[in-house]
């Protein structure tokens, strides 16, 4: 199945058809498409005919007005002071009248977010990601358009909000990749002038690494490096806590007791170059 929907999609884009012109035409046969576990209840075809191009061509489409386009945002004013926002609406109604969600949504889209607090587009537009979600197969597709009307009509939900970077999550991390982690968190921007490295060990583990910031990257790689401005020593969730929060570092190291040799502002100076994410952003409205 998969290869037919690879091959399917490469065959298409040899034609010239873009990622969405090829996920509108291609249809799975029957002798495999219509088996009960080959149906969307977790993915699409619509969805991977686009991933395929994007896996293997990356993610442009092919048409130049898409490879440096306005922001969004821009895009939207732009649309709207054009067109105007009374015909917008109308338009984005009568498109949910006639059944057409998928217009109406693509109409609307510029007035949400050429002024997210426009609340008659808004709820027009959660009307129209209701009714496209029900109809959907896949169950993706589906909890996004509904999550969609949700957040038009309720802004963003916070309570109840799962986090994937739980403490078992990143305890059960390779250590490399809890690096990894640590560099995504990184700002660049800050970190230009930032020059630190500091030796872990991971006594529980049997593992000693190294970890440097410069020029605006993190990078880190096993055993000890000579010239660090900073050794620590401990157990895997003592030095996680002390990677992934340096600006506590000092009350991790105490309630550990974690063996230390040289500076440990430097955990404050990586802490200072760190961002804390904020998950709960908008979606549908910026």
């Amino acid at each position: 199945m998969y290869k037919f929907i690879h091959d399917q999609a490469l065959r298409l884009a040899n034609q010239g058809l873009t990622p969405l012109e090829a996920a509108e035409i291609v249809e799975m046969p029957n002798a495999f498409g219509q088996k009960w576990y080959n149906r969307y209840y977790h993915g699409g075809l619509h969805h991977n005919i686009r991933a395929v191009f994007h896996k293997e061509l990356g993610f442009w489409d092919g048409d130049p007005a898409t490879i440096l386009p306005l922001l969004p945002a821009d895009h939207a004013k732009r649309h709207t002071d054009l067109i105007g926002r009374d015909k917008i609406l109308a338009t984005g109604r009568q498109a949910i009248d006639d059944g057409d969600y998928r217009w109406a949504i693509q109409v609307l889209h510029h007035l949400v977010f050429a002024d997210p607090d426009d609340s008659e587009a808004k709820e027009l537009q959660a009307d129209a990601y209701e009714q496209l979600g029900y109809q959907q197969e896949n169950t993706q597709y589906r909890a996004i358009f509904l999550t969609a009307a949700l957040e038009l009509r309720e802004g963003i939900a916070t309570e109840g909000s799962v986090t994937t970077a739980s403490e078992d999550t990143i305890l059960a991390m390779p250590i490399g990749l809890m690096f990894d982690f640590a560099g995504v968190r990184l700002n660049g921007q800050k970190a230009t002038g930032t020059d630190l490295r500091i030796n872990f060990s991971f006594t529980d583990v049997g593992e000693d690494w190294t970890m440097w910031v410069r020029h605006g990257v993190l990078n880190a790689r096993p055993a000890h490096e000579d010239g660090a401005g900073l050794t620590i020593s401990g157990p895997k969730i003592a030095l996680a806590g002390v990677l992934l929060q340096p600006a506590q570092a000092e009350g991790i190291v105490a309630k550990y007791g974690l063996p230390t040799t040289g500076d440990l502002g430097l955990l404050q100076e990586f802490a200072s170059v760190l961002d804390e994410f904020d998950t709960s952003f908008d979606i549908v409205t910026s």
